[in-house]
């Protein structure tokens, strides 16, 4: 069975997706129903960076995607 995967922004977000929803069991840190999963995050999954940033120097569209490297 596929089931589609609802990131919340945190925890307090994700509980009101889930009552609004409905239909939501709550399984420990995250909620499900019969098609979907729901999570939180707690911090920022991702961070902007500025275009004219003076350690990646200045962009244009033909540096699109912009694929970060890995950080490990």
């Amino acid at each position: 069975m596929n089931k589609t995967l609802i990131i919340a922004e945190k925890p307090s977000v994700a509980l009101d997706i889930s009552r609004a929803l409905g239909g939501f069991t709550r399984e420990g840190d995250y909620f499900e129903s019969e098609d979907y999963v729901l999570a939180s995050s707690i911090g920022h999954l991702l961070s902007l960076i500025a275009p004219n940033d003076p350690k990646r120097g200045k962009w244009s569209f033909t540096h699109l995607p912009v694929i970060p490297r890995n950080l490990n």
